[in-house]
């Protein structure tokens, strides 16, 4: 784990992340306020970066009946926080010795609001009672409980590559066994 604290911390943590860029799938930042452009940054420098914004409402699930993730929490924040909740419980999570971070998990409040939903305690809230943003849980959350997606990056020296295998094969058979025209991967980003 690393931990940084100054007015400009970019190139720390770029230098703390390139010990384990080979081992990397996935670098998640939470993209509200700063952590937007910070994502943005290790973008540039060609980490794969999925940005996270853990206010915005869940994704509905009416197949799951009452356990649908907008029934049961306010937003993407209380859900994954439960997630790190059952996994603890489950025993999922070893080797967590870090005094700091189990504190701020120790720390964390939450309500049901008006709909029977989790919330869970604002940082404002938070700090009106002396409690500090918990940064380091936040970092455990978002690092366990998205599931991964899939994203693929590519370069301008990829291009020619893609264009040939979409020549070679322009149509591909989708789930239902259909033939469509063969796009861009999902997930396409250009560097």
């Amino acid at each position: 784990m690393g931990v940084w604290r100054g007015e400009d911390t970019r190139g720390p943590v770029v230098n703390f992340l390139n010990q384990f860029r080979s081992r990397l799938s996935i670098v998640r930042v939470d993209a509200i306020g700063i952590g937007h452009n910070f994502g943005l940054h290790l973008r540039d420098c060609r980490f794969p970066v999925e940005l996270v914004n853990v206010s915005l409402p869940c994704e509905s699930q009416p197949q799951l009946g009452e356990n649908d993730p907008t029934v049961r929490f306010v937003n993407l924040k209380a859900c994954f926080y439960q997630a790190l909740a059952d996994a603890f419980e489950r025993d999922q999570v070893e080797g967590l010795t870090d005094e700091t971070t189990i504190g701020q998990l120790a720390g964390l409040l939450y309500e049901i609001d008006s709909h029977g939903r989790m919330k869970l305690e604002s940082k404002e809230q938070a700090r009106a009672r002396g409690v500090r943003s918990p940064d380091r849980a936040e970092a455990l959350m978002l690092a366990l409980c998205k599931p991964p997606q899939k994203i693929e990056c590519y370069t301008a020296r990829d291009l020619p590559r893609l264009n040939a295998q979409a020549a070679i094969c322009p149509f591909d058979d989708d789930a239902k066994g259909r033939v469509r025209p063969r796009r861009w991967p999902r997930g396409f980003e250009l560097f």
